[in-house]
This record gives C-alpha cells, structure tokens and sequence, in this order.
C-alpha cells in the first residue's frame, strides 16, 4: 500500500486528536469505561478517510496505547488497558472505523445526512457490541445485558453522531477530494 504525504499526515492526525481528547473525560460506574471524546474522532476520522487510511489511523491509536504511551481515556496506557473493560471498546474503534470508512459512500439512501447518520450509528453499535461482549467475557455475564446498560451512552452519543457530521460536511471539500 503506497500512501501519500496527505494520507500520512491524516492517519497521524486523528490518533494525537483521539489521545488529546482521552484526557477529558467522565469516570463511570465500575463495569463500563469512562465518556471521553474519542468516538466524536473516530467518526470524523473514518468519514475523511478510506477504509484503509482510517483502520491504521485507530489501529496506530491503539498500539501506541499498547505500548505504554499514554493516550487512553485518563491519561493511561499500556497492556492492561486492552485487557481491561476498555479493551473491547478499543478494538471496535478499528472496527468500526473501517465498517464506516467503506459503506459510507454507498448509496443506499438519496439523503447524505441520513445515510451518514444511518452508517455512524451501526458504526458505533459496533463499538458498542465489542465493548459489550468483552466486559461481558471478564465479568462472566449477558453481553445483552451489559449492552443495554450502556443506555446512559446513547444520548451523548447521538449527539457526537450530530456533531461529527456537521463537521464532516464543512470541511470535506478542503480535507479530501470528495465534492458535496
């Protein structure tokens, strides 16, 4: 894969973006992670980028976490992390960060909003899935219960949906080669 100087630096971009924003965040109640602004990236990120450029950019995010810098939510890193309740989130940020980059183009809805809203909120149940069933394989419990539990992350999360489609659509014309 031969990227280009542009490619580059947007899959640098967004892992110092997600690592700035980890760093403000609301502690939550023992089984689920912290609220943090990370996903508000990955969403934004994998809306600019193709599928490939978004999966290393989190992919990236995540090994540099991985390997003790500090970029994950309260300033943490390391091994621990990824084995931890926030690991499972972690992983569907790849996930979902390549799930959005590729169907996000497909037209399948005339209306962009639409679509885009339609495409980040199964991205983002991706995350919610991976979070889920791993808190549910370290807590030995119902993914589907630790899924709808996470209900207090909706609202925040649409909201983050909003907001990066906004974004999106206001500097997409200057970031990438796509036009309006």
């Amino acid at each position: 894969m031969r990227l280009t100087t542009r490619q580059m630096t947007m899959i640098a971009v967004f892992p110092a973006l997600m690592a700035a924003t980890a760093s403000i965040n609301i502690p939550m109640v023992s089984e689920f992670p912290a609220i943090t602004l990370q996903t508000l990236f990955v969403f934004i990120a994998a809306l600019l980028m193709d599928y490939k450029g978004a999966g290393i950019s989190m992919f990236v995010y995540v090994l540099l976490g991985a390997i003790w810098i500090p970029v994950f939510a309260g300033n943490t890193g390391g091994m621990g992390i990824l084995l931890s309740k926030s690991g499972g989130f972690l992983i569907g940020f790849i996930i979902a960060a390549i799930f959005i980059s590729y169907f996000k183009n497909i037209k399948f809805i005339n209306n962009d909003f639409i679509r885009y809203f339609i495409v980040l909120v199964l991205g983002n149940l991706i995350i919610y899935m991976c979070g889920s069933a791993y808190i549910a394989y370290l807590i030995n419990g119902d993914a589907w219960l630790v899924f709808k539990g996470m209900s207090i992350f909706y609202p925040g999360d649409i909201i983050k949906i909003i907001a990066a489609i906004y974004v999106y659509v206001r500097i997409r014309q200057h970031i990438t080669y796509e036009r309006a």
